[in-house]
């Protein structure tokens, strides 16, 4: 369940053509060309180095990224005291982590045949500026209402964002402006999770629907081995009593079974056999001192293990008898239970989650790289 996202995420700073003025003075014109300064720089760049050709933002650290990931980076830019406002946009494109089933190969999540995947991350935006700054902190998008359970979270889903035709869209609300001369700076951080419960419950499978609608939760720290969100699963699944262990109590008291009383031969017939007597010292004595007669007395102790107590008393002692059970009826009952935990754990929350993960993997990593783009662009505001 592992897969490569690409290493360098490359970025770019895009600006507009150079603002052109002209002054009048006497004897003839001359153009002048007002200063254009725009820049940035990722955190792994040379501390206070700003570029406006590109800049590195190696957003999944170059490692292989595996199923419950998570992490976050940050990119720095500003207007650098360029002579004219700019407005700025940052656009993010993550086309690469949509859909990953087609309408010719879907998934079997939980034992549910025919459903849909998408890689299952999650991203975070915050924005700030530097200390001191004149600019007002640029408002970051969400593509949720009141409804949604993401509504104020700040997390998203590329699968809920409206892409433009070459798959970017812009990460604010409205367009910040950089006034004249400004050398505020805007930070940018990203963080990541690869986290399934933000996409199970649209797999509409049985361990996600009323009643056990499974709430999306972004946290990470937990005092298990596992994110929150897959801890809880986990625990259902092999804590205390939990799905495996009620199915191997299932399987173990077919087992028990087969081993007292046999099992069925080749026509079908249950064989003749004795089985240890299954009642308890009190029966026995309830049931010996019940019988009037002194024959039928003894007949009870021969076929019971009954040993008299020189010092009082009676000694039971174990015992086999001719067994009369109805074992298709029982054997029923217990096979029924044996199935019925086995499909308890096949549909599990665990299952879905383990299902789900290992699909999109595979999926993601059928292609190798899974690229996420962020490109910074500036535009001259014309004076008035």
């Amino acid at each position: 369940m592992m897969l490569f996202i690409a290493g360098m995420i490359t970025s770019t700073v895009l600006s507009s053509t150079m603002a052109r003025y002209t002054d009048e003075f006497s004897g003839g014109d001359r153009a002048l060309i007002a200063a254009w300064n725009m820049g940035a720089r990722g955190e792994d760049d040379i501390a206070g180095e700003f570029y406006n050709k590109g800049f590195t933002f190696n957003l999944f650290e170059s490692k292989t990224v595996q199923p419950m990931d998570y992490g976050e980076k940050s990119f720095t830019f500003r207007g650098g005291g360029s002579d004219v406002a700019i407005a700025y946009n940052v656009e993010m494109n993550a086309a690469d982590l949509l859909q990953l089933t087609t309408e010719e190969v879907k998934a079997i999540i939980a034992g549910e045949m025919d459903k849909d995947v998408f890689a299952p991350f999650i991203f975070k935006i915050t924005a700030e500026l530097n200390e001191g700054a004149a600019c007002e902190v640029p408002v970051i998008f969400s593509p949720y209402d009141e409804a949604s359970p993401y509504y104020e979270t700040g997390w998203f889903r590329p699968k809920d964002i409206e892409f433009d035709e070459d798959g970017y869209f812009s990460i604010f609300e409205g367009t910040p402006v950089f006034p004249p001369g400004s050398n505020d700076e805007v930070t940018i951080t990203v963080a990541w999770q690869w986290n399934t419960s933000f996409y199970v419950n649209d797999t509409g499978i049985p361990a996600v629907t009323a009643p056990n609608h499974v709430p999306a939760d972004p946290s990470t720290g937990s005092e298990g081995a596992f994110p929150p969100y897959y801890q809880a699963a986990y625990d259902q699944y092999y804590g205390s009593g939990g799905l495996l262990e009620q199915y191997e109590a299932a399987q173990n008291a077919l087992e028990q079974y087969f081993e007292v009383h046999g099992s069925p031969n080749e026509n079908g017939n249950w064989p003749s056999h004795s089985a240890p007597c299954p009642l308890s010292d009190a029966e026995h004595h309830a049931h010996y001192n019940a019988i009037f007669d002194p024959v039928e007395q003894q007949a009870f102790l021969s076929t019971h293990g009954g040993i008299m107590d020189p010092g009082g008393g009676i000694i039971w002692t174990e015992h086999a008898m001719f067994c009369t059970a109805d074992h298709f009826a029982e054997y029923s009952v217990l096979e029924a239970a044996a199935d019925k935990a086995l499909q308890a754990c096949r549909t599990s929350l665990l299952q879905a989650y383990d299902d789900y993960d290992t699909f999109a993997a595979d999926a993601l990593a059928a292609g190798e790289v899974a690229t996420v783009l962020f490109r910074i662009s500036g535009e001259q505001v014309a004076p008035r």
